[in-house]
């Protein structure tokens, strides 16, 4: 923290007032900025989104296109990221009286305590911005404010790097669409799914919320360019924070797999949790069709949250194995197992348990509580086991976990 938002050397510095959160946003009474490190002994509760600092170096305005600026090309320019660092928004909306006790559930990141190796966040510098909401205001309102103001400060963070001379510590370059390669190497597609129901339950791309998603072919750089953003709180476990999107990890290694042990087919954008049972079929379907039609002999399908959207993975698992597309699918075990499971879904990554309980933990502050300044050492489970299910991204099922198999 400081009086002026820069870099010294290979520090990088914070001024909540300069990073001016929540300024312009009538929705929201109060914005706050801290910082919090690996070890301080913080939780940090009702954490909505975590986003990597970055910006479109040729074109900062338009750094998270749709949202903070006008859409871009994918293709053009070069986008500078942070590593080792993430902005996380937090804001209590049971307190703010938009949702029940039930209805929002807990969302942790522990920087210190038996549950900082659950979320990936537990072991980042962690830049947070508590949001509370303005008395009547509209929840829509409110949460596309603290989108805004979330985006806002990762980019600000992000500028950082366009002064002065910085060299970075590795640069990565994609194409597409990817050269030709040896025929006999296997075709492979990522299906990637992602689900928009409302205000709270929303994924956007180029600003959009998605929520009349048909199944779509989608050049991968612009997931990987900040095109797609998070605006969905429910299981704070398998949620698919915006950094999911932004690191990719999936997606970079099929891209850079392409021509020594794979051909990349392609990316097949697809919806998830949906409310039919004709739907789910209809988008099984066309995800399977879209495959085939990529010249995929392979396929390695993501999950979006538990529960209902097993079902939407289970029915691509059979349609893409009936178009002759093996499938690999990325699923969390949730309830003591699976909640859904067919047949074809003969080679599944189980992403961890999100009912196994983490030990009991009393940190000496808790972030996030409350609408105005309340924050202690009381509520947010402080002093009792956590289930798994609890913290942020803990068992994300993009592939952008590493998980390791061991004897029972």
């Amino acid at each position: 923290m400081g009086t002026q938002t820069g870099r010294e050397a290979d520090t990088l510095v914070v001024s909540p007032p300069q990073l001016a959160v929540g300024a312009g946003e009538p929705a929201l009474a109060e914005a706050t900025v801290e910082v919090v490190r690996p070890g301080d002994p913080v939780r940090i509760s009702n954490v909505l989104d975590a986003v990597l600092p970055s910006v479109a170096a040729n074109l900062p305005d338009a750094t998270f296109p749709g949202v903070l600026g006008a859409s871009r090309d994918a293709a053009g320019g070069r986008l500078h990221r942070l590593d080792g660092v993430a902005v996380l928004s937090v804001c209590d909306w049971r307190a703010a009286g938009h949702a029940g006790p039930e209805e929002f559930p807990d969302a942790f990141v522990d920087m210190a305590g038996p549950g900082a190796n659950r979320s990936p966040y537990g072991s980042t510098v962690n830049v947070v911005l508590r949001f509370v909401p303005r008395d009547g205001a509209p929840v829509g309102e409110v949460d596309a404010a603290i989108r805004r103001s979330t985006l806002r400060a990762a980019r600000h963070l992000g500028a950082t790097t366009l002064e002065g001379q910085h060299d970075p510590i590795g640069v990565e370059t994609f194409a597409w669409p990817l050269h030709a390669v040896d025929a006999a190497l296997p075709g492979v597609a990522m299906i990637l799914q992602v689900a928009s129901e409302g205000p709270l339950i929303d994924t956007y791309l180029d600003g959009e919320p998605l929520r009349d998603l048909r199944p779509v072919v989608m050049d991968p750089r612009r997931v990987l360019a900040d095109h797609l953003t998070n605006g969905a709180y429910d299981w704070a476990a398998v949620r698919n924070v915006t950094a999911v999107y932004q690191r990719g990890a999936l997606l970079r290694e099929l891209l850079a797999g392409h021509g020594e042990r794979l051909r990349f087919a392609g990316l097949v954008l697809a919806p998830g949790y949906l409310d039919t049972a004709e739907q789910k079929q209809a988008a099984a379907t066309r995800s399977a069709e879209l495959a085939r039609e990529l010249g995929a002999a392979g396929a390695i399908c993501t999950t979006f949250s538990s529960g209902n959207s097993h079902t939407d993975t289970m029915l691509t698992v059979r349609a893409c194995e009936a178009a002759g597309v093996r499938t690999t699918a990325l699923v969390c075990e949730t309830n003591g197992g699976l909640t859904d499971h067919v047949p074809e879904a003969d080679c599944l990554v189980s992403t961890g348990n999100e009912d196994e309980l983490v030990d009991a933990w009393s940190p000496s502050r808790v972030i996030g509580l409350g609408g105005g300044d309340g924050d202690g050492v009381t509520g947010g489970r402080a002093g009792e086991p956590v289930p798994t299910w609890a913290y942020l991204a803990a068992c994300v099922q993009t592939g952008d976990e590493r998980w390791t198999a061991v004897p029972a």
